[in-house]
């Protein structure tokens, strides 16, 4: 949770979760501090309190929506494939041939899919490996395949890109891939302010400061 704050990604259903952690924490050190009343009590109330929770838990789990405040859009894809992401109305499925220490896949999650559950919450991903790291699994057929279903169709691709993602799925809904314009690109900050008198600070003020400066120096030990 603290992760995704700090790359300026707020999930609802996080937000439920931790809420509702922290209330729950809270009421059960309330219900065990009436001295007063027979543990047997406080034992029937903590184990109905924890059964609540358990339940708005499970409730909370499955909300999906999330906001991206990251100044650059780090958890998101550009808002125009958002767009063109959120008319595609057939479910998506995706099947990924890669290990779970895969650097691959890690690469994948971060940069593709992770970023399509924000705007296609129906989206279905299977992982399928023999083994934890894939070091011996690298010579099957099959290992590294990406294969994506859309309306019926079925396309394998093997780059783990946002960009050959995005690819594909526009070619399987036969949507046209929106153009990325200039504007929607995050450049940062940079500094835009003229070098004014920057030349006669280097080339005249500061060579004058060191000559007169030498010059004492030396006079002082001579």
């Amino acid at each position: 949770m603290i992760a995704q704050f700090q790359h300026g990604l707020i999930r609802l259903d996080v937000v439920l979760i931790a809420l509702t952690l922290v209330a729950t924490g809270l009421t059960f050190a309330a219900l065990w501090l009436r001295l007063g009343v027979p543990v047997r009590r406080r034992v029937q109330e903590s184990i109905a309190l924890a059964a609540v929770a358990m339940v708005v838990v499970l409730s909370g789990s499955a909300a999906w929506p999330s906001w991206d405040l990251s100044e650059n859009r780090m958890n998101s894809f550009p808002e125009a494939d958002e767009q063109t992401l959120a008319h595609i109305r057939a479910p998506l499925a995706i099947e990924v041939h890669l290990a779970p220490e895969d650097p691959r896949r890690v690469d994948l999650d971060r940069k593709a899919i992770a970023k399509l559950r924000r705007v296609m919450p129906a989206m279905r991903v299977r992982y399928v490996s023999n083994t934890a790291i894939g070091l011996f699994e690298q010579t099957t057929p099959h290992y590294g395949e990406i294969w994506y279903e859309l309306g019926g169709k079925r396309e394998m691709s093997r780059a783990t890109t946002a960009e050959s993602a995005l690819e594909t799925i526009y070619d399987l809904a036969g949507v046209k891939p929106p153009v990325e314009t200039d504007d929607e690109i995050f450049r940062g900050h940079p500094l835009a302010a003229a070098p004014k008198g920057a030349a006669a600070v280097f080339y005249g003020i500061w060579p004058a400061a060191i000559v007169i400066s030498a010059f004492f120096i030396r006079r002082k030990h001579t």
